[in-house]
């Protein structure tokens, strides 16, 4: 109760403090009626279970198995009136334990590891300050959550992590989305400033890129990157959704990424990955295949989200040294059965070639089952209730070997504006 009262505190304290800047910006810009009609806020609310078991006895850590809650006060508000529209965004975020154990601790849902629980709670607040200038352009400096194939914020967790850094995106051309950026730091998803490693990793990545729409079925992405020190990285993609009548239809999504060393020698990160996937939906089903193929002389790395490929799925990514995945898929909506908001999911990827070692090839395999429901209607409309189960079999040597999953998540979020 302590923690919900603390909780409580600091986002009465963030809206109190949005609504002074409000209030003052409102004295001080002439005609600022967008500045206020177009802010928007909303509070979100998960609750994880998170349970990992390595299937491996004797060997390290066996198990991993933590409860906690998070919440998310995200703050965004319009732009000024005049030819330089200003404006400010907030995000505060709290993560809770509600159970964690020293033998089963280090989920990544707390700042907490083996041997160490970590603290009860973990909280933070971060702003932006932005511009909108000419025509659809957006400066932008302070926290980021951006979401493109060279740099991406990582949600799978308790709460998202984020960056610190500046950028640009212009939509002036009707069906062009472009963005550059640099981005400094990148926060963890289970630390805040008030903990260790709330800024985990130095990145100081570079990116330039945009998607532009041909029409409703077909788009293309391009981008480019930079992260100091560590590589060179360039990401193609195009998406083709063909309409086969009779409520069918055809989804095809290619990815393809290129990465070349930026340290030297000392470091190793020279790869090709693609992934070509086929869905073909069918009123409420959907069968999916994928490939995806790893070249050159190491396989994907990456630090955050930013890996847009096919099978990269729960738990693996099936990106190693020279791998080859193949991957199954099913998905239905109960919408069909007359039960709205109940979704299924299932999938299988098996993959073989992996260089493990000299002359030793390799393979390994992951299933995983996702069952969503969403409530419709009565007091508890809106809240989502999801089960993520995952299998994976693996070599020792590998990934952390064999593994059996389960995440339980439960999410709300209100609107306030």
């Amino acid at each position: 109760m302590k923690n919900v009262i603390k909780w409580s505190s600091i986002a009465l304290a963030v809206a109190a403090a949005n609504g002074l800047i409000v209030s003052q910006a409102t004295a001080a810009v002439e005609n600022n009626e967008g500045f206020i009609e177009s802010s928007s806020a909303t509070l979100s609310n998960r609750t994880m279970n998170f349970n990992r078991d390595f299937r491996s006895p004797g060997v390290g850590q066996s198990k991993r198995d933590e409860t906690a809650t998070g919440f998310v006060l995200n703050f965004e508000s319009g732009y000024s009136r005049g030819p330089i529209g200003l404006g400010f965004d907030t995000i505060a975020m709290m993560g809770i334990k509600l159970d964690s154990t020293s033998d089963d601790a280090g989920t990544g849902l707390l700042p907490s590891s083996q041997g160490n629980t970590g603290p009860g709670n973990y909280a933070e607040i971060r702003g932006a300050v932005k511009a909108h200038i000419v025509e659809d352009t957006v400066l932008r400096y302070g926290v980021h959550l951006p979401s493109n194939p060279v740099i991406a914020y990582d949600d799978a967790r308790l709460l998202p992590n984020h960056y610190n850094g500046y950028s640009i995106t212009n939509e002036s051309i009707d069906g062009l989305f472009v963005e550059a950026g640099r981005m400094n730091d990148r926060g963890d998803m289970s630390s805040s400033s008030e903990t260790d490693g709330a800024f985990i990793l130095d990145e100081k990545v570079t990116y330039l890129g945009g998607t532009y729409t041909f029409s409703d079925d077909l788009s293309t992405t391009l981008y480019t990157s930079d992260a100091e020190n560590l590589w060179k990285r360039h990401f193609l993609g195009a998406t083709y959704n063909m309409a086969l009548g009779n409520d069918l239809s055809l989804v095809t999504d290619l990815a393809h990424y290129q990465t070349s060393d930026e340290s030297g020698p000392a470091d190793n990160f020279d790869n090709d990955a693609t992934s070509l996937a086929l869905t073909l939906g069918a009123g409420n089903h959907a069968f999916g295949v994928a490939y995806q193929q790893m070249g050159g002389d190491a396989g994907f790395a990456y630090y955050d989200g930013a890996i847009f490929l096919a099978n990269s799925v729960q738990y693996l990514d099936f990106n190693a040294k020279d791998e080859r995945s193949y991957q199954a898929r099913y998905d239905y909506d109960f919408a069909g059965l007359g039960m709205p908001g109940l979704t299924f999911m299932t999938r299988y990827i098996t993959s073989d070639n992996i260089d493990a070692a000299p002359a030793v090839r390799d393979s390994r395999w992951e299933r995983d089952t996702n069952i969503s429901y969403t409530v419709q209607n009565g007091a508890l409309e809106g809240v989502n209730v999801l089960w993520r189960n995952a299998t994976i079999r693996q070599d020792d040597t590998l990934d952390g070997g064999d593994v059996d999953e389960n995440r339980l998540i439960v999410s709300y979020t209100w609107d306030l504006l």
